[in-house]
């Protein structure tokens, strides 16, 4: 009897099964030589499916089969609809394979009923780095059974991640991972403080939660920004973006997604704790003390910085702006960030000084200056800033409060062309500016200096030189470029030079984002190669800058430095980049002709507290037991060894070595600054992810040494 039962039972259960599993209703798998029925619109989707990643493209894996919807074609500045014949709903779940961007209502799938999208979904990347790989998702759908639906793949998003990819799309009663709800977000705020609070995430992943959101005055739209949202409302950290430049005191503001598109409903709880509010509600007595933000290098308090700009000496300051994301500690959002110093040490954050005027036009790099000769007509020495604005061209601006806020000049842009990064120098000889530009076009100087063999004939990358005698108009004057192409990549630096030792004798150097630099000749038209390019890339280091108008006549270069995150262990992260310890160049005569020398400023001895050991004639075991004095302090190391040659040091988990007799060497929280060959050799060495924060210190090198000296330095920032 109980057998029988059993039997009874399972062939119950096996209808039941039966009952609730049709067959699937293949709606597309993409496998043919074509689209078939659906319909093609633009260009991103090509006239049939790829067989994976095209041209440029990381790996695509976790399609189906040979085929699958891949808008990258053309890369990600390409876009484009695909929408497929009708179909009816006939099953419980539409399910899919997705992948790309994760930018809603612009790289999506979406289910129209009626002609209107009741459903959608994005691909899961938005940030630098992301994989390609596809993953099952879908949308229940049971609400429109019996009615007549299509499908729609849409690409209408440029630039990073401005792809989708779709395989398998199948009717179904199994559920799959369902897609979120997207839901519209919209609040109304009145301004009635000084900043605008927004809950910022660092780690999550999930398809849609990189928002474009709008601030809107009435209808009009102030300024809009990417911001990665958190899941589950616990922020990462907040972020005060200031908003005295916009005028909106005493209003009331919209917040909402830009275009009306739509957002996960799992980002609700986040966009509800977006308000007015003080930026004091938010920063943190803690927040320059955190283990992973360096010690002695500049930085901003919260927020992404990449390359420096607008570097000048102006009113007894030194005035140092930066690319910044506000709303992030990745790349985005592109303001002019500012810190002040006196001294080049101690650094002040002091409110952005350029802002975006929407994600499409951003304030890109350049550099500053001053108007010794009131040649613009606008005040004697009067400090100006040059940018790229991403939506229009080269720009000039212009302060009249001592480089806190500028006003551009009406006839911007002075400069349109496929490029960026302006830096404006005076050329005294004939009195009057010269722009450097990064320029990608082709032009007969391109035309007559290929690039090197095995490279991209198709690269024309070079800087041109434009002229001017009051800055309100400019012309073209030359360009340079020169076989290796990557040399003269953006942005650009020019500057005159004394040869040290040879009174009266000068070359001038150009480089650009590498620091990789030329020597030669600038006649006011155009750059004429002696040599080079010469040096190396220094490690983590790119885009650096010299200060114009130094009262001394030093030349003093920052360039950004770039280290790793640590979110795996500091998910909370607040500030990700930094900059350089601030050097003085020199040209030199050396061996192997005229090169640049590196030399941290003499101000950095300010930084030393007490020192830390002090030897000389010493053993390589008795270099090293000193050597260890310095695990997890911030140090200065200043070693001579008996013999040249490469050596080997760690300092606080970091490669410290370098080749050559002697180095000074500058150990921050997490990175290791190595000035080393009598200042021929500069290069950044960035702390590993894993096991940071180390306190491994040793000197590997079994080398006598001449002298040792360690100190101990102290920390740039007040965390009182």
């Amino acid at each position: 009897m109980t057998n029988i039962l059993k039997i009874s039972a399972l062939f119950a259960v096996l209808a039941t099964v039966t009952a609730h599993a049709a067959d699937d209703i293949l709606v597309a798998d993409f496998e043919g030589a074509d689209y078939g029925l659906w319909k093609v619109e633009g260009t991103a989707f090509g006239s049939a499916p790829a067989g994976g990643a095209l041209p440029n493209q990381m790996p695509v894996t976790g399609f189906r089969g040979k085929g699958l919807v891949n808008s990258f074609h053309g890369g990600d500045d390409s876009t484009g609809r695909l929408t497929s014949p009708p179909i009816q709903i006939e099953r419980k779940y539409v399910a899919f394979l997705i992948g790309g961007g994760g930018w809603p209502g612009e790289t999506c799938i979406n289910l129209l009923v009626d002609g209107k999208v009741v459903r959608s979904a994005t691909g899961s990347n938005t940030s630098p780095g992301g994989s390609e790989k596809l993953e099952a998702s879908g949308w229940d759908v049971s609400e429109f059974a019996g009615k007549t639906a299509v499908v729609q793949i849409v690409d209408e998003r440029k630039g990073g991640w401005g792809h989708i990819n779709v395989d398998q799309i199948v009717q179904t009663d199994i559920q799959p991972p369902l897609a979120q709800a997207m839901i519209t977000l919209e609040k109304m705020l009145t301004v009635d403080n000084t900043h605008l609070l927004v809950p910022v995430s660092n780690t999550a992943k999930g398809p849609g939660n990189n928002l474009l959101l709008g601030i809107y005055d009435g209808d009009a739209l102030v300024q809009d920004f990417t911001v990665t949202l958190p899941q589950d409302g616990h922020a990462s950290w907040l972020a005060a973006y200031p908003l005295a430049h916009f005028g909106l005191q005493g209003k009331q503001i919209r917040i909402a997604l830009v275009d009306k598109k739509k957002a996960p409903e799992s980002c609700r709880a986040a966009f509800e704790q977006i308000k007015i509010g003080a930026a004091s509600e938010v920063l943190s007595a803690n927040d320059y003390a955190q283990p992973y933000r360096n010690q002695f290098h500049a930085s901003p308090r919260r927020g992404w910085n990449n390359d420096p700009n607008g570097m000048v000496f102006y009113g007894g300051k030194y005035h140092l702006y930066f690319q910044h994301n506000p709303f992030g500690i990745q790349w985005g959002n592109m303001h002019w960030g500012h810190l002040e110093s006196t001294d080049l040490i101690h650094w002040m954050e002091v409110p952005i000084a350029l802002y975006q005027k929407t994600v499409q036009d951003m304030a890109f790099s350049g550099g500053g200056f001053l108007d010794r000769g009131d040649t613009a007509g606008l005040g004697k020495d009067a400090q100006f800033v040059a940018f790229t604005s991403t939506g229009r061209g080269e720009c000039l601006a212009y302060s009249k409060d001592g480089g806190l806020t500028f006003t551009e000049l009406p006839e911007n842009p002075v400069v349109k062309h496929k490029g960026r990064d302006p830096k404006v120098i005076w050329y005294q000889p004939e009195q009057k500016w010269v722009m450097a530009l990064y320029d990608e076009d082709a032009c007969p100087e391109t035309n007559a200096t290929p690039p090197r063999a095995g490279t991209d004939p198709r690269n024309h990358n070079h800087i041109a030189f434009w002229e001017s005698k009051n800055l309100h108009q400019w012309t073209r004057a030359g360009a340079f470029t020169d076989p290796d192409r990557s040399a003269v990549f953006e942005c650009p630096e020019m500057f005159e030079m004394p040869v040290q030792g040879k009174p009266g004798e000068t070359r001038w150097i150009l480089l650009a984002a590498q620091n990789r630099y030329f020597i030669g000749q600038f006649d006011g038209k155009t750059f004429h190669k002696e040599s080079g390019p010469h040096g190396t890339t220094h490690g983590a280091f790119y885009a650096a800058q010299t200060f114009s108008d130094v009262p001394d006549g030093r030349r003093i270069q920052i360039g950004w430095m770039r280290p790793d995150t640590y979110l795996e262990k500091y998910p909370d992260q607040l500030v990700s980049m930094a900059f350089t310890l601030p050097h003085e160049l020199a040209l030199r005569e050396t061996a192997d002709g005229l090169r640049i020398c590196f030399a941290p400023v003499k101000e950095v001895e300010q930084l030393r507290a007490e020192t830390l050991a002090e030897g000389h004639d010493l053993t390589a075991e008795k270099a090293g037991e000193l050597l260890r004095k310095c695990a997890g302090q911030l140090s200065e190391v200043q070693i001579e060894f008996a013999e040249p040659g490469a050596k080997q040091l760690v300092i606080n988990g970091m490669d410290a070595g370098f080749d050559g007799r002697s180095a000074r060497i500058f150990t921050d929280r997490i990175i290791n600054e190595v000035y080393a060959g009598d200042g021929t050799s500069y290069e950044l060495r960035k702390a590993p992810v894993k096991d940071f924060p180390s306190a491994e210190t040793k000197l590997v090198s079994p080398s006598a040494v001449r002298s040792l000296r360690i100190y101990r330095l102290n920390s740039i920032w007040d965390t009182n």
